[in-house]
C-alpha cells in the first residue's frame, strides 16, 4: 500500500509560526502534524510513501528519515510549482505503480481511526472521500451524495445555498487513473477562474465513469479532524489531543504540589514546591516549573521551557526552550521556540469591550470567533520587562520587545519594538535628609 502526503505549502496564513517551521512540522504535544500522519499510517499498515515537498523541504526531509520504522521506502518528490492538490498529485505520477492509493494534505491533523477507515476502504478497492459533518458549507467543498455514497464534490457552495453537508477533509482513497484524468485536463486547458487544475473537478471526472465504487470515510462523533490553516486551530487541535491524553507522572514533583485532573509530566521535568496544576496539562522532557505559579487547563509546556515564579498559563501552547522567568501571565496564546519573557510580561486574551478577537491574516482582517485570544509569537523572541501585547497581536521571529512596550499591532521578524516615555514630569527635591 502506497500513501502520498502532500507536505509543499508555505502555510502563510499561520505566520509568523511557519517563517521558521513548515507548516506540516509544527508540533502539537511533542509531535509534528506530519509524523502523527505518518505514524498512523505505518501502524496501518503502509510501508510506501510519497512525500511531495517544496518549501523548507531539508527540514521534512530530515525529520520524517529520523522518525521512520525501518524497512519503510521514503520517495521524496519536489513540487516545482505549489500550484494545488492537483498539480501535487500530478508531481508523483512516476512512482504510482500500484492500482490505487491513499492521499493526504500533510497540514492536517486526523485521528488513527479516519485512517484505518481509508486503508479499509483502500482494501476494496473503492474510491474514498474523507468527509465531516458541517453547517457553515461555504466554507469547504462539500461531497454530494447519494444514500451516503460520494457522487462530486461541490467547490465552496455560495452561502445558504447548502444547509449543511460533509465537508472534504483532504484524505482521498484513488485509482492511479486519476492521474490521466488530470493530464488530460492540462492538455485541454482546463483551469480554474483561480489559475489552478481543480483537484476536485478530476475526482468528478473519475466518479462520472462509473468504473468504481464510492465510499464516504467519515469523521464521526468519537474522530476528530483539523486542518491546521490559521493560528487558532493549532489551540483547538491541543486541546482536543490533551482531553484524550493518558495520565503520566514520570517528572519530580516537589512537596506542596496541587494537581487537580489528569496531568502528563515526561521524564526529567520536575515540578517545583507551590504549584498549582489544573489539568489537562502536558509538561514536556526537561520542563522546569514554578515555584509558585499557576498552570491552568489545556496548556502544553515544550520540552525544557522554564515557567517561573508566580507566572500563570492558560490553554496555551509554549514550545521547547522558551522561558518565562517571573510574574508573568500568558493566555490563550502560543509562543515559539527558545524565546525569553521579561518579569512582568502579558499577553492579553480578551477585548475590553467583550467582542471576539480579530487577527491580521495575509493583510486580512480575520475574526477568530473566539471571545479569548492572546498573542502568536515567533521562535527568539525577547521581551523586556512589563512588555504588554494586546488581543491577536503577532509578533515575527528574533524580534525585540522593548521594558515597558504596550504592543497593539503586528510587529514583522528580526525588528526591534519600543517605546518611548514622554511628557515626564519631575516634582521639585524631597528635602530628605
Amino acid at each position: 500500500m502506497k500513501a502520498v502526503i502532500l507536505a509543499a505549502g508555505k502555510g502563510e496564513r499561520l505566520r509568523p509560526l511557519t517563517e521558521t517551521t513548515p507548516k506540516p512540522m509544527l508540533k502539537l504535544l511533542g509531535k509534528t502534524i506530519i509524523e502523527r500522519q505518518f505514524l498512523a499510517l505505518t501502524k496501518a499498515g503502509v510501508k510506501e510513501f510519497i512525500i511531495v515537498t517544496n518549501y523548507m523541504e531539508e527540514k521534512i526531509q530530515e525529520h520524517i528519515v529520523s522518525i521512520a520504522p525501518q524497512h519503510t521506502s521514503i520517495i521524496f518528490v519536489h513540487q516545482e510549482n505549489v500550484r494545488g492538490t492537483a498539480d501535487a498529485f500530478l508531481s508523483v505520477k512516476n512512482y504510482l505503480d500500484d492500482d490505487f492509493f491513499i492521499g493526504l494534505n500533510g497540514d492536517c491533523v486526523y485521528s488513527p481511526q479516519i485512517i484505518e477507515k481509508a486503508i479499509d476502504v483502500l482494501k476494496e478497492k473503492k474510491i474514498g472521500l474523507g468527509g465531516k459533518l458541517v453547517k457553515d458549507t461555504h466554507n469547504y467543498g462539500i461531497i454530494q451524495l447519494d444514500d451516503e455514497y460520494p457522487t462530486a464534490i461541490i467547490e465552496k457552495p455560495p452561502k445558504g445555498e447548502v444547509e449543511e453537508g460533509y465537508a472534504n477533509i483532504g484524505i482521498y482513497v484513488l485509482p492511479t487513473e486519476i492521474i490521466n484524468i488530470l493530464e488530460e485536463m492540462i492538455k485541454q486547458k482546463e483551469i480554474s477562474p483561480r489559475g489552478e487544475y481543480e483537484f476536485p473537478t478530476a475526482i468528478n471526472k473519475l466518479i462520472s465513469h462509473g468504473d468504481y465504487k464510492t465510499a464516504l470515510i467519515k469523521v464521526e462523533e468519537k474522530d476528530y479532524w483539523f486542518d491546521i490553516g490559521l493560528p487558532w486551530t493549532l489551540l483547538e487541535a491541543n486541546q482536543k489531543l490533551l482531553s484524550l491524553c493518558n495520565e503520566e507522572k514520570e517528572g519530580k514533583i516537589e512537596n506542596n504540589v496541587h494537581i487537580e485532573g489528569k496531568v502528563i509530566i515526561k521524564k526529567g521535568a520536575i515540578i517545583r514546591s507551590g504549584v498549582y496544576l489544573q489539568g489537562p496539562v502536558f509538561i514536556d522532557e526537561g520542563a522546569d516549573i514554578g515555584p509558585n505559579c499557576y498552570i491552568r487547563k489545556y496548556t502544553y509546556l515544550g520540552k525544557n521551557t522554564r515557567i517561573g515564579n508566580a507566572c500563570e498559563v492558560k490553554n496555551s501552547i509554549i514550545y521547547d526552550g522558551t522561558h518565562a522567568g517571573h510574574l508573568s501571565y500568558i493566555g490563550d496564546s502560543i509562543i515559539g521556540e527558545n524565546s525569553n519573557f521579561g518579569a512582568g510580561t502579558i499577553t492579553a486574551n480578551l477585548r475590553l469591550d467583550d467582542r471576539t478577537v480579530k487577527m491580521i491574516i495575509k493583510n486580512e482582517r480575520i475574526d477568530s470567533q473566539r471571545r479569548k485570544l492572546g498573542a502568536i509569537i515567533g521562535d527568539n523572541v525577547k521581551t523586556g520587562i512589563g512588555a504588554l501585547f494586546m488581543p491577536g497581536v503577532k509578533i515575527g521571529h528574533d524580534t525585540w520587545i522593548g521594558a515597558g512596550t504596550i504592543v497593539n499591532e503586528d510587529v514583522e521578524s528580526k525588528m526591534i519594538y519600543y517605546s518611548k516615555p514622554k511628557n515626564i514630569q519631575k516634582g521639585k527635591e524631597t528635602n530628605v535628609g
